[in-house]
């Protein structure tokens, strides 16, 4: 006779010999029946209360509009920066796997350094790739900012230039 362990004829011999509870017992019974006392609210923390309430409004609001279609591959490569992590961090697992492989010449330990490495140049690629962005941003408004001024400046001295004439 072979154990199937997805077979009940031994666990139904087994639970028939010993009493059988008359109704489970649930987590909700005992959560309810064991209630905290509460506390009554303070008034400095009514305002912390309010931006939690309305932090939490805001993280359902954006699970309930979350969907699977926001996962596909088409849309993740539009994500600023993705591809570059992505790159990186799989040439960090080519890099580790291989330098580990060749080194132990245990095909196991070669797979876990480099997954190690595919998180760690992923996580490194992302930043690298914010941080630049935010760089090449910050110089874009400062470039836009002085073109205002100069703009600015050059309608102020045609204004006082027309005024004297």
């Amino acid at each position: 006779m072979v154990w199937n362990p997805f077979s009940r004829k031994k666990s139904e011999d087994a639970t028939s010999s010993q009493e059988k509870p008359s109704a489970p017992v649930l987590l909700e019974d005992i959560q309810q029946q064991q209630q905290p006392p509460t506390i009554p609210p303070s008034p400095t923390t009514a305002p912390e209360q309010s931006q939690l309430s309305a932090q939490t409004q805001e993280i359902s609001r954006f699970l309930r509009n979350l969907s699977l279609d926001d996962f596909q591959f088409a849309k993740l490569v539009q994500i600023p920066c993705f591809r570059d992590a992505g790159l990186i961090g799989f040439s960090t697992f080519f890099v580790f796997s291989s330098v580990m492989f060749l080194y132990h010449k245990n095909f196991r330990k070669s797979i876990n350094w480099g997954f190690g490495g595919l998180m760690l140049g992923s996580i490194f690629g992302w930043e690298q790739c914010n941080h630049f962005r935010k760089q090449s941003n910050m110089a874009v408004q400062m470039a836009q900012e002085r073109f205002q001024e100069r703009q600015h400046q050059k309608i102020l001295e045609e204004q006082q230039n027309q005024g004297k004439k």
